[in-house]
């Protein structure tokens, strides 16, 4: 029997064609197979089903039989043919361009498939780039232990005057909408911290200057824009009885809140604050230095990147902010919404990523950087230390263990990379966002 045959076409650096021809005699032998089988389920006007001869089955099902036969001669080969890619690494899921099946004759069909373009980077050594220090000043730490002591306010109930703003007031409510009584308005224990502009308009403002056990009867109107539909512009009426009313108090910043917290004295506090702003400031500039450096090279080595690539990067961080932000209570819908909004954003960051990548595997290749087995183990070791069983299971997986693999090529690439990179401690006029 004649063996398969396979073309590769390069049409583009992301792109190829494989042409495939099945011999005659597999054509020839899978038509009759597809005509036994539709012979015996056909049902041919004049005869039982099954029994009509295969010349009439032929006639009246020919082109149903074709089809057949083609779908099964492209799945029986499609394996085999883009398996013939070579070098090529392919990405996303290729395209069949099919032929047409004729007895007595081979069949032939196109493979389209992107493909990861193999570039080689130059003019990545010794880049400069000029990025700020890493600085902490005192207003930074006041800020962030402004934040701290706000965190640990005590509420503490109001004496000898009526509710102002910044007042936290407990009411119970009562509610009509349009004159009509309506429960979805009633509350009991709510809580209102006043001036935070978290009700609808004008509620806030009629909590000002009541006093623990009055009650106070008011009228607002629910913007057109609100949630609700059915409450949406409506007029809506509001009894309101206070149960209780608290102000808050912000603890002195001195060595017994620094104790609080674990510090033997407020300067211990002021030094701890001050040793995580600097290491958090480091990171950043590590980041943004990294970032600077990437942008240079991009703009020094430009190819085209496979869609495929960019759509999988975008879809993989659409699901992840679709989960992140369900975990902050909104719905899935909600959720996808949120995404679908910022999609464009999402692809341009995705076009970086895979650059990104493309550039330092390219790098590594030129250079010959590779992980060994053993370091591989290592730090998959210590990935379970860190994480835990979860973590041992997924790597039990060969594509888990190739994936860690490769991401350690890269850091080491990207080490390299950075290694040779010459930063000036100023400014730039001017900073590149990722992805230009």
């Amino acid at each position: 029997m004649a063996e398969l045959k396979t073309s590769v076409q390069v049409v583009s650096e992301i792109e190829v064609l494989i042409e495939v021809e099945v011999p005659s005699d597999k054509v020839g032998k899978e038509l009759d197979r597809q005509l036994g089988e539709f012979g015996k389920r056909a049902r041919v006007k004049g005869f039982r089903p099954g029994k009509a001869p295969k010349d009439m089955v032929k006639k009246t099902f020919g082109q149903e039989i074709a089809r057949e036969a083609m779908r099964r001669l492209v799945n029986d080969s499609f394996e085999t043919a883009v398996g013939k890619a070579g070098e090529h690494r392919i990405v996303g899921e290729p395209q069949v361009e099919p032929g047409v099946v004729r007895a007595g004759e081979p069949f032939k069909y196109a493979v389209r498939a992107q493909v990861v373009p193999r570039i080689d980077v130059h003019s990545w050594r010794n880049v400069e780039v000029a990025v700020a220090p890493a600085t902490v000043d005192g207003a930074q730490i006041d800020k962030k232990i402004g934040e701290m002591q706000d965190r640990h306010k005590e509420r503490v109930p109001v004496e000898g005057r009526p509710s102002d703003t910044g007042d936290i007031i407990i009411v119970d409510t009562t509610g009509w909408v349009e004159g009509e009584r309506d429960t979805r308005l009633d509350m009991t224990a709510f809580e209102v911290k006043i001036g935070q502009g978290r009700m609808i308009p004008g509620f806030e403002d009629e909590l000002i200057g009541l006093t623990s056990g009055e009650a106070k009867t008011f009228d607002v109107t629910f913007p057109e824009d609100y949630g609700s539909e059915s409450l949406a512009g409506k007029a809506a009426r509001f009894e309101v009885r206070v149960q209780a009313l608290f102000t808050e108090e912000l603890p002195d910043l001195d060595d017994d809140f620094a104790q609080d917290l674990g510090f033997d004295s407020y300067d211990a506090l002021r030094q701890d604050v001050h040793d995580k702003l600097a290491a958090e400031s480091t990171k950043r500039r590590k980041e943004e230095i990294e970032r600077r450096v990437m942008a240079v090279v991009l703009e020094r080595n430009q190819f085209s990147v496979p869609p495929a690539m960019v759509e999988s990067h975008m879809r993989e961080r659409a699901r992840m902010l679709v989960r992140l932000f369900q975990g902050q209570g909104l719905s899935q819908d909600m959720a996808i919404q949120m995404v679908e909004r910022n999609i464009e954003g999402l692809r341009s960051a995705a076009d970086y990523q895979v650059r990104r990548q493309l550039v330092l595997e390219a790098i590594a290749r030129q250079e010959k950087i590779d992980v060994e087995e053993e370091e591989l183990a290592d730090a998959i070791v210590a990935k379970i230390k860190e994480q835990g069983e979860k973590t041992a299971k997924l790597f039990e997986h060969p594509e888990m263990r190739e994936a860690e693999r490769l991401n350690m090529i890269e850091n080491k690439a990207l080490a390299l990379l950075l290694e040779s990179t010459s930063v000036v401690d100023a400014a730039p006029a001017e900073a590149p966002a990722p992805g230009e």
